[in-house]
């Protein structure tokens, strides 16, 4: 007697819908934890069960690969030039993986940028695997696609099983952190959004590692936080971020020798907001950033000092997961489920020593 569905549910402890849902590889709303996934699949392959619409038999892992997979997505909420500059990379890390693998043309994904309406549909638009270009979490519809995901970023606690290549931030913040101590800078300031909690503690867990070894004050760093809210976009934030650091009304002694940015939006609202009250970088003030994007640094006003992300190294690396995980036929990244690479210090003019008292 042919193996049904309700058969494998009886087995499992789950419902026929969601053995039909595992096993279709179809999006039909129905939520499948990733634990509950290889179970049905595990007890589909112990029991042989062939559907009846084909009478092919499928193993456990393949049969999630019932829909044509065309393209690699890449999903970036915020998209930027910084984001158009990574998927550069990734296209050469694609052309890389190619090239090493001997694989025809035929062989090969293309990329493809997901919008929105994609997001509830992964797992039957053809997509092979996700990289996700944010620390932007993915939204639930999206999390509980069954397909390979990797991201250039790091998030803590992710939705679901997802590889990380990203900068080692600790590393990136002990490096700046030295420079501007090296200028003779004390008291600093770090601007960046409340959302981007993981990312933000550990550069500054890295300033503080060169403060406390150079016997400093740790309190002298100074972590600002801001929340973008529909009242209040990042540029009304910063702003008041800069004015509240800065502004006329700061007593000197409470003001910070140097802004360090979340990236180069932070960095260039800052700069202009120290501009109109007065605030002249580098004589006054020294304003540095964790991003540097090609041509956008140097054209700031001076140019402006950053850390340069290995973008290159982090997309083939995200990219070799990505394929790793697809020829495994699997969603779990395994034991190395993350890769931190160093960044670079872009020396320009935008930092300074001091002023002197």
């Amino acid at each position: 007697m042919a193996v049904t569905l309700k058969d494998i549910a009886e087995r499992t402890g789950v419902s026929p819908s969601v053995v039909s849902t595992v096993l279709s590889g179809r999006d039909n709303g129905t939520f499948v934890s990733e634990n509950t996934r290889r179970k049905v699949l595990q007890v589909a392959e112990m029991l042989n069960y062939t559907p009846v619409r084909s009478g092919r038999p499928r193993g456990s892992q393949r049969l999630r690969r019932q829909r044509t997979e065309q393209f690699i997505g890449i999903w970036d909420p915020e998209y930027s030039s910084a984001s158009a500059h990574a998927i550069q990379f990734l296209q050469a890390a694609l052309r890389k993986h190619a090239e090493a693998s001997g694989a025809e043309s035929e062989d090969d994904f293309g990329l493809r940028l997901l919008t929105s309406d994609d997001l509830p549909k992964l797992d039957a638009i053809g997509i092979m695997g996700l990289i996700l270009l944010s620390s932007t979490l993915l939204p639930r519809e999206a999390a509980s696609a069954t397909i390979p995901c990797v991201m250039i970023g790091e998030v803590d606690n992710p939705p679901r099983e997802l590889f990380m290549a990203h900068t080692n931030e600790f590393a990136a913040g002990r490096e700046l952190g030295d420079y501007l101590w090296s200028l003779g800078h004390r008291r600093v300031a770090m601007i960046a959004p409340s959302s981007s909690v993981r990312v933000s503690r550990q550069r500054l867990q890295g300033m503080q590692a060169v403060w406390i070894k150079r016997q400093g004050n740790p309190a002298d760093l100074l972590s600002v936080p801001f929340d973008v809210t529909p009242v209040l976009t990042l540029r009304d934030q910063v702003r008041k971020a800069i004015f509240g650091l800065a502004g006329p009304e700061v007593p000197p002694s409470k003001k910070p020798t140097a802004i360090v940015c979340y990236d180069e939006k932070v960095a260039a609202v800052a700069a202009q907001t120290l501009s109109e009250i007065d605030v002249r970088v580098p004589a006054q003030m020294s304003l540095a950033s964790f991003q540097d994007t090609p041509d956008v640094g140097e054209f700031f006003i001076p140019p402006l000092t950053a850390i340069r992300a290995p973008i290159a190294e982090l997309a083939v690396a995200a990219m070799e997961q990505l394929y790793l995980m697809h020829d495994q036929e699997t969603t779990v990244a395994g034991d190395n489920a993350e890769a931190a690479l160093s960044a670079q210090l872009i020396i320009r003019n935008s930092c300074a020593p001091p002023p002197q008292a």
